[in-house]
C-alpha cells in the first residue's frame, strides 16, 4: 500500500505544471541592499541609510570622496569585512560589493571556510536559478564555481577575489543602466547678447 501511495505521489510531482512548486521570484533589479534600491540611490541617500541603520564605520578616507563609500559593519553583518559602493558623477550608484570573511562570526562553531555555494543559495531563494555558473580556477590550483544573476539593468555575481579557490568571497552588484562617466552638468550664467 505505502509503495503504491509513493508511486501516485511521484507521478503527481512529475507531471504536474512545474508553476506550482515555483516561488515567486525577483528581478535582479528588483534586489535591495541594505534596504538600498541601486537603480534609484544616490550617495546622499546611501549615506543617510547606513547611518540610519546604523552599526557601520565609513572609512575616513572615504568621507570626503565622491566616487565611493566603504563602510566596515562593526555591529551588524560581522561575516563581511566591508560594503563598497562606488558611484559616477553624477552621485549615482554603478556597483556595490559586499566581501565575506572566511570564516563566518555569527556562525562561531564552524570549522570550514564559507563556499560561493552557500552565498549563491540565499541569493538562489529570493533570484531564482543564476543565469550563468562558471567553473573556475587556474594554474592548477582547486575549482570553484561563480554565479550570477543578469538582467537587462543590474548582474550580480558570486565570486572569489582574483579567480582563485583560496580568495574571499564577494558578492558584487553592478548596475548597468547607469554611466560610470556621466558628468553632471552646472548652470553657467550665460553672456548677455550684444554686450
Amino acid at each position: 500500500m505505502a509503495f503504491y501511495k509513493r508511486l501516485i505521489f511521484m507521478f503527481c510531482c512529475i507531471f504536474s505544471p512545474p508553476s506550482l512548486y515555483a516561488a515567486e521570484t525577483t528581478p535582479a533589479s528588483g534586489v535591495n541592499v541594505l534596504g538600498i534600491d541601486l537603480i534609484q540611490a544616490d550617495i546622499t541617500s546611501v549615506r543617510s541609510q547606513l547611518w540610519n541603520i546604523g552599526g557601520y564605520l565609513q572609512a575616513k578616507s572615504s568621507v570626503k570622496q565622491h566616487n565611493y563609500d566603504k563602510f566596515f559593519p562593526w555591529s551588524t553583518m560581522r561575516d563581511s569585512y566591508y560594503i563598497l559602493f562606488r558611484y559616477n558623477h553624477a552621485g549615482k550608484i554603478t556597483s556595490v560589493k559586499r566581501l565575506y570573511r572566511p570564516y563566518s562570526i555569527e556562525q562561531n562553531n564552524r570549522r570550514t571556510a564559507i563556499t560561493t555555494r552557500e552565498v549563491a543559495r540565499s541569493l538562489i531563494q529570493k533570484l531564482g536559478a543564476p543565469s550563468q555558473i562558471q567553473t573556475k580556477g587556474w594554474g592548477g590550483s582547486l575549482g570553484y564555481r561563480s554565479y550570477t544573476w543578469q538582467d537587462d539593468k543590474v548582474t550580480i555575481t558570486v565570486d572569489r577575489e582574483g579567480g582563485e579557490k583560496l580568495g574571499n568571497i564577494f558578492v558584487q552588484y553592478t548596475v548597468n543602466i547607469h554611466d560610470p562617466y556621466e558628468v553632471v552638468q552646472k548652470e553657467e550664467d550665460t553672456p548677455a547678447q550684444g554686450a
